[in-house]
């Protein structure tokens, strides 16, 4: 197993002010900080279509997608973490957000996932590094970013459906494993 040696090993102090050294609180820490799954999937569903198109986006503002892609970075140092050390998940996942029927008009919630990852984050976590390296995803992050926040199309060389895919999958791998995890426990009146 790789030894942390330091206290903000996944770099989240910068943007969740809470530094940590477990790789599945990050994903917690995420979805609570910098925004929720569903912003998540249309914030980068938006980049990459204006990427294709090369186009300059302008709808989203740069603080919050350099929150966001803060988060994002730290989720993909968190997944190699775990996918190095094959670390097993903190606790088991409420799986009943996958199974629930979605309301009128809009898609079951884990649509990107095929059945046999359903639950499984390094099942996700696997095939994630397998499309690309740790350097490489930080590589496209870093593209994509730039590419949102500057005020002129850049040509970006990637598969952008395939890292948008395989993103996604992760984000929402993560966001299932973070389901139910206490951010900030409540004090109790003892505690005054």
């Amino acid at each position: 197993m790789q030894f942390l040696r330091t206290t903000d090993p996944f770099h989240t102090e910068s943007w969740s002010l809470e530094a940590t050294t477990n790789p599945y609180r990050v994903f917690a820490l995420c979805f609570y900080h910098a925004g929720h799954i569903h912003e998540f999937r249309k914030w980068l569903l938006h980049l990459f279509l204006y990427i294709e198109q090369f186009e300059v986006q302008t709808e989203i503002p740069s603080f919050q997608l350099c929150c966001a892609f803060m988060a994002i970075d730290s989720v993909i140092d968190a997944a190699h973490y775990i996918h190095i050390n094959n670390l097993e998940p903190d606790r088991e996942v409420d799986l009943s957000i996958i199974a629930d029927d979605a309301f009128p008009g809009q898609r079951r919630f884990a649509s990107y996932f095929i059945e046999e990852e359903q639950g499984d984050i390094r099942k996700v976590i696997e095939k994630f590094f397998a499309y690309q390296t740790c350097d490489e995803w930080k590589s496209s992050m870093h593209l994509v970013l730039y590419h949102g926040v500057t005020d002129r199309a850049i040509d970006v060389e990637m598969d952008e459906f395939s890292v948008w895919y395989y993103l996604m999958k992760l984000l929402e791998a993560a966001y299932i494993q973070s389901r139910g995890a206490v951010i900030y426990p409540l004090c109790s009146l003892d505690d005054m």
